[in-house]
């Protein structure tokens, strides 16, 4: 092995290394990647649902004769599925907002380490700080994603009870045993939240 191969190789070994270094923060950048495309997708579903509880509440309004129709448990709930999608909707813009941040501080931590093996400096602070600013963007983004999946649970919890309501209160083929039985429970499951309305009467 002559002189000029052993340069060669030398080159081809820091070569390999300079890109080594580069590619390992590829993992988080998938990651971040991955995030993205599933939180863009959770924030259009909540949009169309955004859309679609306001042409139901405009419907609602068009269709009741006097405003005190409009006070209804129906319309109540719509106001408050309404409510809980905004609040999702910010928590995921907000969400995604810090995930293309965390994506761009992961490949600056790439290039970062790839200049510094290039150049031969010490530096090597920047790429550790880079880093843990990308983790920290990526745990914050995992706590907005935490509170809009306990909002979610909280909108279907109510449209669910909302539902069941109707359902015992109103099925024709239910005893009036059993309607007072779910009542009750009703009024276990909430001790603190009174119900308005009475044990219906109907009889078995």
């Amino acid at each position: 092995m002559n002189l000029s191969d052993f340069i060669t190789i030398t080159k081809l070994s820091q070569t390999l290394t300079i890109l080594s270094s580069m590619i390992a923060p590829v993992v988080l950048i998938l990651a971040c990647g991955s995030l993205i495309t599933i939180t863009s997708q959770r924030l259009n579903l909540v949009v169309e649902r955004c859309r679609f509880l306001i042409d139901e509440l405009k419907e609602m309004v068009q269709k009741s004769e006097t405003p005190t129709d409009t006070a209804t448990s129906e319309t109540q709930l719509l106001l408050f599925l309404m409510d809980k999608a905004s609040h999702r909707t910010r928590l995921l813009q907000r969400a995604l907002t810090t995930l293309y941040l965390s994506l761009g501080t992961f490949i600056a931590t790439s290039l970062s380490l790839g200049i510094l093996d290039v150049i031969n400096s010490r530096r090597t602070w920047l790429p550790v700080l880079l880093s843990i600013l990308g983790a920290l963007m990526l745990f914050y983004t995992s706590v907005l994603l935490i509170s809009e999946s306990r909002l979610a649970r909280q909108a279907i919890n109510r449209e669910l009870d909302e539902a069941l309501h109707y359902f015992k209160t109103n099925l024709e083929g239910l005893s009036g045993r059993k309607k007072r039985r779910w009542w009750r429970r009703k009024a276990r499951e909430n001790p603190i939240k009174k119900t308005a309305e009475a044990v219906p009467s109907t009889e078995s």
